[in-house]
C-alpha cells in the first residue's frame, strides 16, 4: 500500500511543475477542460437527462493527438451503441431476479475477458459497462429501459461530437501510438486464469442491488461502474487503481463542492470554476504517470460535484450521493474480493482442466 501511495504522491508533485512548463501537456489538458465543459453546456442545451455523461465522454476520449482520440471516440461510441441495445434487450430480466444476477454476471465476465483480449478493448469496456448502468437504472426505475439506453447514448454521442472538434480545433497533430498485439476474445486457448477473475467479478457486481437496497446505502448509480473499474484492474495493480480512484475521487470531489458553496447559483462563475477544476485535474491526467488515472478521476468528480441539473444549483446533497456511490463501490469490491478468492480458484483450476 505505501508504495502506490509513494508512486501517485511523486507524479503529483512532477504535475505541479507542469503548470510552470508549459508543453504538450498543458495543451491537451486545455483541450481537456475547454472540451468537457462545452460539452456539458451543448448537453444542457438539448436538454439531456445526464449532462455530466458529457463531459465525461470527453475527459475519457481525448488523448492529446487527433488520430488517437478519433479512434477512442469511434470504439466508445460502438461500444456505447452495443451496450445500450444489449442492456435493453436483457431489461425483461429485472422481473426475475436469479435470471438478472445471471445476466449481469456473464455481461461483465465477456467485457472484463474481452477487453484484455480484444484489440477493441476500450469498445468492449464501454458495451459492458452501458449494458449495466442501463440495467441497474431500469432496476431503479422500471419501464425507462429504452429512455435510459437512448439518453445515454446520445449523451456520450454528443461529448464525442463536441471533444473531437475541440481536439481538432486546438489539440496536436500528432499521430496515434500503436496497440499492443492481443490474442482476440475468441482465440484459443482459453485464458483460465483471466476468465476466473471474469467470473467473479461479475458475481460481485450481480451482489451490488442486493446489499445497496438491503442497507439503503446511497449513490445506487455510480457503484456498478467503480466496482467494473476495480474488476478490470485485477491483474493489473489492482490497489493502485484503487487508491488513484479514492485519491482522485476526493479531491475532485472536494474542488466541487467548495466551488459549489462559493458559486452559489450565479451560471458565469460556475462555468470558469468547472474549467479550472478540471483544467487542473486533466494535467494530472495527461501527464501519464502512475497518478494520470487519479486526474481523470478528479476530473469526473467535478463534472458529477458541480453538473447536477439544467442550471448551476446550491444543492450538493446529489453531488454528495454520487460521491459516496464511487467510494461504496471501492469498498465493497475490495472487501468481497478476499471471500471471492477460493471459488477464483476453483473455477480458474477447472478451466485448466477442461481445457
Amino acid at each position: 500500500m505505501a508504495d502506490p501511495l509513494a508512486r501517485i504522491a511523486r507524479d503529483l508533485a512532477e504535475e505541479v511543475l507542469t503548470l510552470a512548463r508549459g508543453g504538450e501537456t498543458v495543451r491537451a489538458a486545455l483541450c481537456t477542460s475547454v472540451g468537457a465543459t462545452a460539452a456539458v453546456l451543448v448537453a444542457l442545451a438539448l436538454n439531456l437527462d445526464n449532462p455530466w455523461w458529457a463531459g465525461i465522454t470527453v475527459v475519457s476520449i481525448l488523448q492529446g493527438r487527433i488520430a488517437a482520440t478519433l479512434r477512442r471516440s469511434l470504439e466508445r461510441v460502438a461500444g456505447t451503441f452495443a451496450g445500450a441495445v444489449a442492456g435493453y434487450a436483457l431489461t425483461p430480466l429485472i422481473d426475475r431476479h436469479l435470471l438478472f444476477q445471471v445476466g449481469c454476471v456473464v455481461v461483465v465476465a465477456a467485457t472484463v475477458y474481452g477487453q484484455e483480449r480484444s484489440r477493441a478493448s476500450y469498445a468492449v469496456l464501454l458495451a459492458g459497462i452501458t449494458a449495466i448502468l442501463v440495467l441497474f437504472g431500469t432496476l431503479a426505475n422500471p419501464g425507462d429501459g429504452l429512455h435510459f439506453a437512448v439518453y445515454r447514448f446520445l449523451e456520450v454521442l454528443t461529448g464525442i461530437v463536441v471533444g473531437c472538434l475541440v481536439e481538432y480545433a486546438i489539440g496536436s497533430g500528432a499521430g496515434a501510438a500503436a496497440d499492443a498485439e492481443k490474442p482476440g476474445m475468441f482465440a484459443r486457448p482459453i485464458d483460465a486464469d483471466l476468465l476466473a477473475v471474469a467470473v467473479t467479478g461479475g458475481i460481485a457486481v450481480a451482489l451490488i442491488p442486493d446489499v445497496w437496497e438491503t442497507f439503503q446505502l446511497p449513490g445506487f448509480a455510480q457503484t456498478p461502474i467503480t466496482a467494473f473499474v476495480i474488476i478490470t484492474a485485477t491483474r493489473h495493480e489492482p490497489g493502485l487503481k484503487a487508491i488513484n480512484r479514492i485519491i482522485g475521487g476526493l479531491l475532485g470531489g472536494l474542488y466541487g463542492l467548495v466551488a459549489m458553496a462559493i458559486v452559489a447559483d450565479a451560471f458565469l462563475p460556475w462555468v470558469v470554476f468547472l474549467t479550472g477544476g478540471l483544467l487542473l485535474a486533466s494535467i494530472v491526467l495527461h501527464g501519464r504517470g502512475d497518478a494520470s488515472y487519479a486526474g481523470q478521476q478528479a476530473a469526473i468528480a467535478v463534472l458529477l460535484a458541480m453538473v447536477q441539473g439544467p442550471a448551476a444549483t446550491t444543492d450538493i446533497l446529489p453531488a454528495i450521493d454520487r460521491l459516496a456511490g464511487i467510494l461504496g463501490g471501492i469498498a465493497f469490491v475490495l472487501a468481497l474480493n478476499p471471500l471471492l478468492a477460493p471459488l477464483r480458484v476453483a473455477i480458474g483450476a477447472r478451466l485448466r482442466g477442461s481445457g
